[in-house]
């Protein structure tokens, strides 16, 4: 084997061809994986449904509603908790075009704080009810198991944990927004393709 830069060019082009052609359950240095994009779309309809059940209940309460977000967060968890350790144990897509360096740190360091953020509010939340002696119903007459018993003082610090965690992870979560929409329609490039799964040139 030819040991010039033209050949080890073409050894690497090669090698990402053929990886191509597998399914790709990793993300890369080139791109999302599709089990990464369904997962991103997932939790993205999760939270917002969370969103906006916890606004009609402030509005009015209901217990058939309250049974579905615990149901929804239930369901958040396991997925979050797969998604920050695929994506601390993963490469990352490299940016398009040429972006500002501090933007991408931001971006990336706002996007892992939201995957961490979705898998802390759900223990923080269920940890809050559990302490106040709240049982953690489901729809069909499920229980969430309490971890512990009911405690005053222990409920008080689980649930100003829990409100200091929404504060930053609803600002974190509208800059996400944010720099998604300045892609796409400022900077005009295919990174929200990219995560409807478009496969682009970097």
């Amino acid at each position: 084997m030819s040991n010039s830069p033209m050949s080890s060019t073409h050894d690497v082009l090669a090698h990402g061809t053929h990886t191509q052609d597998r399914f790709q359950w990793r993300d890369t240095g080139l791109g999302f994986s599709p089990v990464t994009i369904s997962l991103h779309w997932i939790v993205a309809a999760l939270v917002l449904a969370i969103i906006g059940i916890e606004i009609a209940l402030v509005a009015s309460p209901n217990v058939e509603l309250a049974r579905v977000l615990n149901l929804l967060g239930a369901i958040l968890f396991p997925i979050s908790a797969y998604r920050f350790w695929a994506r601390v144990t993963s490469w990352h897509p490299l940016p398009l075009g040429t972006p500002n360096p501090v933007e991408v740190i931001v971006s990336r360091s706002v996007a892992t704080a939201l995957a961490l953020a979705m898998v802390l509010l759900p223990v923080a939340a269920w940890l809050a009810k559990s302490a106040a002696g709240q049982l953690v119903e489901l729809p069909g007459g499920w229980i969430i198991p309490s971890p512990m018993h009911p405690n005053a003082q222990a409920a008080q610090v689980f649930d100003v944990l829990f409100k200091i965690g929404v504060t930053p992870f609803v600002l974190g979560l509208a800059l996400h927004i944010f720099g998604a929409c300045k892609n796409h329609f400022v900077l005009k490039n295919d990174a929200l393709k990219r995560m409807l799964g478009k496969r682009v040139e970097l």
